[in-house]
C-alpha cells in the first residue's frame, strides 16, 4: 500500500492531569512529564503511536497535546523535534473538557490543518506509554467501518456492583465485561459534534467511547493489548520507568 493515499489520523494526547495518585502533588512533575530512559513519559506515548507502518493505510497527520499552563514551555521545547506537525491546547477542568479544547484547536485550522469530515481523530491518555502503532491501525480500520472504535481486554477478576446500605452486592457476568483502554479512534465530524454537545449539556465522561455512545454512536470494541496498561499510582510509575530503561 506504500505510495497510495493514506487516511489521516489527527492525534490528541491528553497530558493535562496532575498525576496526584502517582505523587504529583509533592512539587515534582506529574507522571506524564517525568523522565525515562526514552524521554519524558508523555513523549514515549507519542513516539510509540507515530511508528505507524506506511503500509497500514493510515498516517498520523498532526498532533495536539493538552497541557496545563505550567508545563507548556516544557512540552513546546520537547516537541521541537517531533516529526509530525503539532500544537498545544489548554488542559480543561475535566478529561472531557480537555479533549474538546484539543478538538477545537483542530477545528479552527489556525495552527494546524483543519481535518476533513471523513478524517479520523484518535484520543490517547499519555499515561499509557506502551500502546502500539499496530493497535492504532487496527482501531482506525474498525473506525472506518463503524464510525468509532475502542480497545478492550477481557476482565479477569470477578466484578460486583455495590448497593447502598446493607442491600449487598450485584455480581456482574464476567464474560460480558471488558476493560476499555486508549487510544480510541473516531470519525472526525461526529466526534467533534458529540464533544460540543457534551459541553453544552454540562456532561462529563470517563472516556470518549462512552460520550459517543451517549449520542447513539456506540463504537466497535477491538481487542486491546495486555501491555497497554495505565500508569496511575507511584508503583505503576516505578514499573514503567524500569521497563523504559531497557
Amino acid at each position: 500500500m506504500t505510495g497510495t493515499v493514506r487516511t489521516p489520523i489527527h492525534l490528541v494526547l491528553l497530558a493535562g492531569g496532575q498525576g496526584l495518585r502517582a505523587g504529583g502533588s509533592g512539587g515534582g512533575p506529574p507522571k506524564q512529564f517525568r523522565p525515562t530512559g526514552r524521554g519524558l513519559l508523555y513523549r514515549v506515548s507519542l513516539d510509540s503511536l507515530l511508528k505507524l507502518d506506511p503500509d497500514s493505510g493510515f498516517r498520523v497527520a498532526q498532533v495536539v497535546v493538552t497541557v496545563a499552563d505550567r508545563w507548556r514551555e516544557t512540552v513546546a521545547g520537547d516537541l521541537a523535534g517531533c516529526p509530525a506537525p503539532w500544537a498545544l491546547a489548554p488542559a480543561g477542568p475535566t478529561r472531557t473538557a480537555s479533549t474538546l479544547n484539543a478538538l477545537e484547536v483542530l477545528a479552527r485550522g489556525a495552527e494546524l490543518a483543519r481535518p476533513g469530515k471523513d478524517d479520523l481523530v484518535a484520543v490517547h491518555d499519555t499515561a499509557r506509554p506502551f500502546a502500539s502503532a499496530e493497535l492504532l491501525a487496527r482501531l482506525a480500520t474498525a473506525a472506518i467501518r463503524q464510525g468509532g472504535a475502542v480497545p478492550g481486554i477481557p476482565v479477569t477478576d470477578t466484578v460486583v456492583r455495590a448497593r447502598p446500605d446493607d442491600e449487598g452486592v450485584v455480581y456482574l457476568p464476567r464474560e460480558e465485561l471488558m476493560a476499555v483502554q486508549t487510544p480510541q479512534v473516531f470519525r472526525w465530524a461526529p466526534c467533534l459534534e458529540a464533544h460540543r454537545w457534551a459541553a453544552a449539556a454540562g456532561r462529563d465522561f470517563t472516556d470518549d467511547g462512552g460520550l459517543l455512545a451517549a449520542r447513539g454512536l456506540a463504537p466497535a470494541v477491538v481487542v486491546g493489548e495486555a501491555g497497554n496498561w495505565k500508569v496511575t499510582t507511584e508503583v505503576d510509575w516505578l514499573r514503567a520507568r524500569d521497563q523504559l530503561e531497557i
